[in-house]
């Protein structure tokens, strides 16, 4: 499938299956930008929100300026703004050592010191466009971290896309995650993880491995309650879907796999979502 063609059909098979929102991966939307309009039409036309990604950010100025950076960021809130899209998410972490708080050249703190620069730059850059700008907890600090990040950063337009299993790469527990985070939340990732043994000698014990979302040990009902209460765009907050490192069977399609993965966190979400109204109706 070409990749301007992408969008579309994703958006419209997000839409049959009942979803109300949709992250476009950046290199996934056409280069003319003329074409970005009917992709918003569409997806309006459906009931679809956007949310964009947008790489670069921790390269726009600071120690850490990359010019190549700096234009796909730039690249982004442009795409951003032409699409009607109001937050863009972005996020420090490579997975891997050197781009987490597990680099033993730099201590924790002045490694996230050394990250406010540029994400102040994003930030006003972000606000001259009209857009929020969210940073995933992505496989490279703890909530706490982050918080430290955002409180130091000070910008109303900077905060958080809250990935809800994502402590567990950082040998922390995601709870504690959602919980510093929680009210700096712009969007989500809602994902679920679940400990199991770990079949290879010479690692640690117990792995994380992905699973469907309330098959983990993600107190997902919990994030819910915390962000209705503490997330400061908790009206209409994006909730979306996202696999943790999944173990999918090899004897059977992917693409299968993939779909009820999907499948079964929509309508798992909905429940959730439906029984928290319903509380919340008997309780007034």
């Amino acid at each position: 499938m070409p990749k301007e063609d992408i969008p579309e059909w994703q958006i419209r098979r997000l839409a049959a299956m009942g979803c109300t929102v949709h992250q476009i991966g950046f290199g996934h939307l056409p280069e003319d930008n003329r074409k970005l309009p009917a992709i918003q039409a569409l997806a309006d036309s459906l009931g679809v929100e956007l949310e964009l990604t947008a790489p670069g950010a921790f390269g726009v100025s600071g120690p850490y300026a990359n010019e190549e950076a700096r234009s796909r960021f730039m690249k982004a809130i442009e795409h951003a703004s032409l699409l009607g899209i109001p937050v863009v998410r972005t996020g420090y972490g490579r997975l891997n050592v050197k781009t987490s708080r597990f680099n033993r050249s730099i201590p924790v703190r002045d490694h996230l010191e050394s990250l406010v620069p540029s994400l102040q730059e994003a930030g006003r850059i972000a606000a001259a466009a009209g857009l929020d700008l969210a940073v995933e907890n992505h496989c490279d600090f703890t909530g706490r971290e982050m918080q430290y990040l955002f409180d130091k950063t000070d910008m109303p337009n900077v905060g958080a896309a809250l990935d809800t299993a994502n402590g567990f790469t950082v040998f922390c527990d995601p709870q504690d995650d959602i919980e510093a985070l929680a009210p700096y939340t712009f969007t989500t990732h809602m994902k679920d993880m679940v400990i199991v043994d770990m079949p290879v000698r010479g690692y640690i014990p117990m792995i994380a491995q992905g699973c469907g979302l309330g098959e983990g040990h993600v107190d997902l009902s919990r994030t819910i309650d915390l962000l209705v209460k503490h997330s400061p765009r908790a009206e209409g907050l994006h909730l979306l879907i996202e696999p943790g490192w999944m173990t999918w069977n090899p004897n059977r399609d992917r693409l299968e796999q993939e779909h009820e993965y999907f499948d079964n966190g929509i309508r798992y979400l909905k429940e959730l979502l439906d029984e928290k109204v319903k509380d919340s109706e008997e309780f007034q």
